[in-house]
This record gives structure tokens, sequence and C-alpha cells, in this order.
């Protein structure tokens, strides 16, 4: 009994490490390509988002397929087979749409360096981090048979450690004045952000879920 028990700590204990490594080469990724695009194009802001989004939508189908290779499940839309679920699934996506293209940021003035900014952190954004989280981190814990309130609770410390990584756009918006406070500040309402998403997943099932709730929260984040 002992050895099982050993030989399951290693299991996880080896799994954890992957997951780290996974989000460590994500963010490295992310900063490499986005500093590599501003070789061949000036910093502003309409280019810093675009390329953003950019290279999220490439990492956001490195994770696709790496579930796929993987065999893990990423529960997007479990848990809506029935008319009523699929209903109530259609009615909050309209009312998100309906935030995200009534918001005053777009209404005030159409075009795209309005749409760009409104499209990558309430649509781009929450896709991205929400199927590394809630869906394939989430589900590469269960496949080891941990406790789903372990996998709340652990998802959401990730979640939250992970924007320390977004610390090259911190320097290049605010620069190195308070970047400790600002990174502290940020982490801890990531942290907040993610137990509320979490929950959702929690109990819901899915990741689609939590895609919404997310965008909600970055609409009115912005």
């Amino acid at each position: 009994m002992n050895n099982i028990s050993e030989l399951n700590n290693n299991e996880n204990s080896y799994t954890m490490i992957k997951i780290v490594a996974l989000l460590i080469g994500l963010q490295i990724s992310r900063i490499v390509l986005k500093q590599s695009a501003f070789l061949f194009l000036s910093y502003n802001k309409f280019n810093d988002v675009l390329i953003s989004m950019i290279i999220m939508f490439l990492l956001t189908l490195f994770v696709i397929y790496k579930s796929k290779k993987e065999k893990v499940s990423l529960d997007i839309f479990s848990y809506m087979k029935n008319k009523e679920s699929k209903i109530y699934y259609v009615i909050v996506t309209g009312a998100v749409l309906l935030l995200i293209f009534t918001s005053p940021s777009f209404l005030t003035k159409i075009s795209i360096e309005t749409i760009l900014p409104l499209l990558y952190t309430a649509i781009m954004t929450p896709i991205y981090e929400e199927l590394i989280f809630r869906s394939y981190i989430w589900n590469i814990l269960k496949k080891e048979n941990m406790d789903e309130i372990k996998i709340y609770f652990l998802t959401t410390v990730l979640f939250s450690v992970y924007h320390i990584g977004y610390i090259d756009t911190i320097i290049m918006t605010s620069g190195f004045n308070h970047m400790a406070l600002i990174i502290f500040i940020k982490c801890s309402l990531m942290l907040s952000y993610g137990f509320f998403i979490g929950f959702f997943r929690y109990r819901i099932k899915n990741s689609y879920s939590c895609i919404l709730v997310h965008s909600f929260i970055n609409i009115f984040g912005r």
C-alpha cells in the first residue's frame, strides 16, 4: 500500500513538473515571439495588441494540438446535451457579445483601433487562458485521479502565478517603476478572478462557461 501511494505521489510530482514547464515555455515563447516581431515593427499600442493577439492565437492552436496528441479532453462543451442547456448557453453567449459590441470604447469610435483591443481582451484572452487552465491542465490532473477540489485550488494558484509572465507587458507600459507592487496587485487580482472563474468549472463541468465568465470580467476590467 505504501509503495502504491509513493508511486502515485511520484506520478503527481512528475505531472506538476510537466505543467510548470509548459506554462514557463508558453510565456517564454510569447515573449520571444513578441520581441522578435518588434525588431521589424515600431512599438505602439495597436501593434502590441495585434502581435499579442496573433501569438495568443498560435499558442491556442498549440494547446489544442497538444491535448489531442495526448488524448486529453478539453471539456469545452461538456454537459450541454439537452435542449434547455443549449438555449441557456446561446442566450448567455448572446448577452456577452452584446456587452462587447455595446461597450463605450466600441460605440465611441468604430475603427480597427478600438475593435481589435476589445476582441483581444474579451474573446482571444479568455479562450486562450481557459483552454490552458480550466481545460487542459484541469483534465491532466483529473487523469492523475486528483480530487477535483484540489484541482480547483491548484489551477487557481497556477493561473495567478502565470500572470507574472506578463512582466514584459508591464515593463513596456509602466516601465520599472513600482514593478514589484504592480505584479503583486496583478497576481492577487488574478487569484480572486481564478477562484471565481474556477467555481464555474467545478460546478458546471465545462470550460465554455469559464470562457464566458472570463470574457464578462475582461469587458468591465478594461
